[in-house]
């Protein structure tokens, strides 16, 4: 393939090893560059060049695309996001811009006509296949690629219509999504939040838990509306932010899914993307960001864990006291202390949700000082992460305090460099420390 400039696509086609089958496809009069076709674990992907590109799931729809120079991501529920990145302030920033109705349309047009002109050059004859390296994966056969191709083709204006009413059908509002869970399959145990009160203040809705019954009929809704797209998923999160002080209804929604969905045992020899199996999902995850957990006991921890609750998510905010009155009545870093021991001898991984940000300019070093503090005395280690998200992001921040006064953005910037540098000896743990912006949120 000398002849033909390193792209992206070319690249793929010689070592794209999550590519297990591939094929390249060149115009014999070589005015254009190599189209790359290949299927991955759950998904099948298309490069021309370096640019245009386009992810699909194995049910034909379109997740993302890449139309220089912006990045597009559409969501399971048909909603479109743009995101740029721009130089401000001498430093890359991500934007996320929603698009309107008619952009989506017109953008779901232009996918179709993509699939369908690629295979009427097909039909035509007027492309020249090139097959990956001896060895290196199986050549995506031409009946194999006009299937893909028209099953994405399938997906006109009324098909995606059909598909957003089922979605409406089958969710409500989706609530914050852990950063460990962005692809994950969302089941709504409840909707609404606790209590009154979300992580980050964010706006909540009167809290509705469906009963055991009403589970099982939405997440087989679920397994039929993701369909082939299950094979990208790892694990399941389960909504609500007090689950763990509903004992009773945890057990039975866990038992639930593992009906629902193949749950692997831990003992399984594992799949490679190429084996076409029935979706195994690792485990299922959940959030908590209510404290303190009343009456929780370890024996119930390991009876979750039994039945594949292998993740919890804590909306922590602070190690601050004061910071984290600010958002919401909550329990004490005692409580904290508690929770995270039993989880942990539970066998059950941990992550913990900070706010860089919180507290406004009065409370910025007792913030980090506080969170630091806290976090270095948990029993946590390899397997868990601690992540820092941005308070501005979250919707309807409103602390009840307005003297602490918001930072700026200098300040917000110095103010996750100390928590990188105060956090560094939990790496040496094995925990992960990450920054976070939701503007990579998207379901």
């Amino acid at each position: 393939m000398t002849d033909l400039p390193k792209t992206e696509a070319s690249c793929l086609l010689e070592s794209g090893a999550l590519y297990y089958n591939r094929i390249g496809l060149v115009a014999p009069t070589g005015e254009l560059e190599m189209v790359f076709a290949g299927f991955k674990k759950g998904a099948f992907s298309l490069y021309f060049g370096d640019a245009p590109i386009y992810h699909f799931d194995l049910e034909g729809r379109w997740q993302r695309a890449f139309l220089e120079p912006t990045h597009y991501l559409k969501s399971l529920d048909t909603s479109v996001y743009a995101i740029d990145r721009t130089r401000e302030d001498g430093s890359m920033v991500m934007r996320r811009r929603a698009l309107e109705e008619h952009e989506i349309e017109n953008l779901d047009l232009s996918v179709r006509d993509v699939a369908l002109k690629l295979s009427r050059e097909l039909d035509a004859g007027r492309l020249e296949r090139r097959n990956p390296p001896a060895g290196k994966a199986q050549a995506l056969s031409d009946d194999g690629l006009r299937a893909i191709l028209e099953r994405i083709a399938g997906w006109d204006a009324a098909a995606w219509h059909r598909h957003r009413q089922n979605y409406r059908s089958v969710y409500g509002p989706l609530p914050f999504l852990p950063p460990d869970c962005q692809n994950a399959v969302v089941l709504q145990a409840t909707e609404g939040e606790a209590n009154g009160v979300s992580f980050g203040c964010r706006d909540p809705a009167t809290p509705f838990y469906r009963s055991p019954a009403a589970l099982e009929d939405h997440a087989l809704k679920v397994a039929r509306l993701m369909g082939r797209r299950l094979l990208q998923n790892r694990i399941a999160f389960l909504t609500g932010g007090d689950l763990l002080d509903r004992p009773d209804d945890l057990l039975k929604y866990l038992e639930i899914i593992s009906r629902v969905f193949a749950i692997a045992d831990g003992s399984s020899k594992k799949k490679s993307a190429s084996d076409d199996v029935t979706p195994q999902l690792e485990g299922i995850h959940i959030f908590q960001d209510i404290f303190p957990v009343a009456g929780l006991h370890l024996d119930a921890l390991r009876a979750y864990r039994e039945r594949h609750l292998i993740h919890v998510s804590l909306g922590v905010e602070s190690g601050d006291q004061r910071v984290r009155n600010l958002f919401r009545n909550t329990g004490s870093n005692a409580d904290l202390h508690s929770l995270v021991s039993n989880l942990k001898a539970a066998e059950i991984r941990v992550s913990l949700l900070f706010l860089v940000g919180a507290g406004g300019v009065d409370l910025a070093d007792t913030h980090v000082e506080k969170t630091s503090q806290l976090l270095g005395s948990l029993e946590i280690g390899r397997g868990d992460a601690v992540f820092l998200l941005d308070e501005r992001e979250l919707d309807d921040l409103s602390p009840s305090d307005p003297a602490t006064g918001s930072l700026t953005h200098s300040a917000w910037e110095q103010q996750l460099g100390r928590f990188k540098e105060a956090l560094a000896p939990l790496r040496g743990r094995g925990v992960k420390v990450l920054p976070y912006s939701l503007v990579k949120q998207w379901t």
